[in-house]
């Protein structure tokens, strides 16, 4: 081997990782938005003794990226079996404090009624439960976008009805 050889791997190989680094650098700084789902009720979003306490399900948005998100959460759609129940239709909870700008590593918070994402899901109680009715689990799809309607959605979640948890 002779010095232009060894010179013209030496380039190639200086490409190459050049190249990838670019690339990690890239998928590192992409914004990322992780969603998670709880069961809940009205009085963790208000202080009214008044309040019915209903059964919620809280909505946790998590930007776990390195650069800011502006999140808009009247576009959440939750979809199950071909069914999907979107935000902008209905009532939800905690909107009034929810800040639209996300900074990396803040939470925000909604809360969206069970009962009628069950109903728009086509989730129902059996009238009985057998063996496979108890252990039937939805699978989940949940998706919201930002302000350029980049779509951040997640399908980790099934909904046990029979004991009313999610599960991942």
């Amino acid at each position: 081997m002779n010095i232009d050889v060894i010179a013209k791997i030496v380039g190639v190989l200086g490409f190459i990782i050049s190249v990838s680094t670019f690339v990690i650098t890239r998928i590192e700084r992409r914004k990322r938005i992780e969603i998670e789902l709880f069961q809940s009720c009205v009085s963790d979003f208000t202080d009214d003794d008044d309040a019915k306490d209903e059964a919620l399900i809280r909505v946790r948005f998590t930007n776990i990226g390195p650069q800011p998100v502006i999140l808009k959460p009247q576009s959440l759609v939750v979809e199950c079996c071909g069914s999907a129940y979107k935000l902008e239709r209905e009532d939800y909870w905690g909107m009034e404090g929810f800040d639209e700008l996300m900074p990396p590593t803040s939470s925000r918070e909604i809360g969206i009624y069970l009962d009628s994402v069950c109903e728009a899901l086509g989730i129902k109680s059996p009238k009985k439960y057998d063996d496979e009715s108890f252990n039937k689990l939805y699978p989940l799809r949940i998706q919201v976008q930002d302000h350029t309607n980049n779509i951040y959605k997640t399908k980790k979640f099934k909904y046990h009805e029979s004991v009313g948890e999610f599960i991942t």
